[in-house]
């Protein structure tokens, strides 16, 4: 590091290293997905540009298991299990103060007081809670994933949302050409393709999509494990999913053969003291009759 003549460091230089550090981390930190930036934030945890995808990956994997322990502890929200437990008279105060509106509908705890005033309504107790509770209860996905994302598909990179309100202005003899100009991929059916550019909406240019599948195990996850996908590219990974699947179903299906046909081939105990007995009674039946012919 240079210095002045005093033996000091040069200030202008440790200003320029600041610098050169802080655009670093700004081009990391921009280059993550919207669900990993909010996972940072939210978290503070000190870090450098060069450990910051480290730090991102550490916080969803812990943000993952902590979820997955609630929901295989509690299987649902508090409200979920306060119902049930009325339903089986069993219900604790506990679950009597959330059907009351007085305790939070996702974690139990009681609300804060502004929450329980009159004239407000409120389920949960936090915006964590909140966003929790309406992903688990298949509410507003879509939303959360807009929030986040904005309707840009983070596989190809289109602005889907954009799209959609441009094809929504046109008029119906216009669509077709302007999808055209975009490659964007039509629907094979001819009556789906009609309504596509009779009556376009948002859900024909995107979709919340699960990047671990929950056909997979991904139905327990949260926010980070949903991500925008624009519909030809949502198309496409469902194909992918299927032929997974296909592929897992058949290799367990082999398995469960090969397994099957190792029990065939070894012989039973019983049947094979029972052919034993038989073939003994036989011989013992033939001797007689020989000893009878020969008397």
């Amino acid at each position: 590091m240079k210095t002045d003549p005093g033996g000091t460091p040069d200030q202008s230089h440790i200003l320029d290293h600041m610098c050169e550090n802080l655009c670093s981390f700004l081009r990391c930190f921009l280059s993550l997905r919207e669900v990993e930036k909010k996972a940072f934030v939210e978290n503070g945890r000190p870090t450098t540009p060069g450990d910051l995808r480290k730090t991102v990956a550490e916080l969803i994997m812990a943000s993952r298991a902590d979820k997955k322990a609630t929901f295989d502890r509690y299987g649902g929200s508090s409200k979920d299990r306060a119902a049930e437990n009325a339903r089986n008279n069993v219900a604790t105060e506990r679950d009597k103060a959330v059907l009351r509106g007085e305790a939070c509908g996702w974690c139990g705890k009681n609300l804060p007081r502004h929450s329980r005033m009159e004239g407000v309504k409120s389920t949960y107790c936090s915006q964590k809670c909140s966003e929790e509770g309406r992903l688990r209860r298949g509410f507003s996905v879509r939303e959360e994933v807009f929030a986040l994302e904005g309707g840009v598909c983070q596989r190809c990179g289109v602005d889907a949302h954009a799209l959609f309100l441009r094809i929504k202005s046109l008029q119906p003899a216009e669509r077709l050409s302007a999808l055209c100009d975009v490659n964007w991929r039509l629907p094979c059916g001819g009556s789906a393709l009609d309504r596509l550019l009779q009556r376009p909406r948002e859900g024909d240019f995107w979709q919340a999509d699960h990047i671990r599948a929950v056909a997979e195990g991904g139905g327990q996850c949260g926010a980070d494990n949903l991500q925008t996908l624009c519909t030809p590219c949502h198309k496409a990974e469902t194909e992918r999913l299927r032929a997974r699947l296909k592929l897992n179903s058949r290799a367990e299906m082999e398995k469960r053969e090969n397994i099957s046909g190792k029990f065939q081939g070894q012989l039973d105990i019983r049947s094979a003291f029972g052919s034993f007995s038989g073939t003994f009674h036989q011989s013992g039946s033939k001797h007689k009759r020989r000893q009878r012919t020969a008397d």
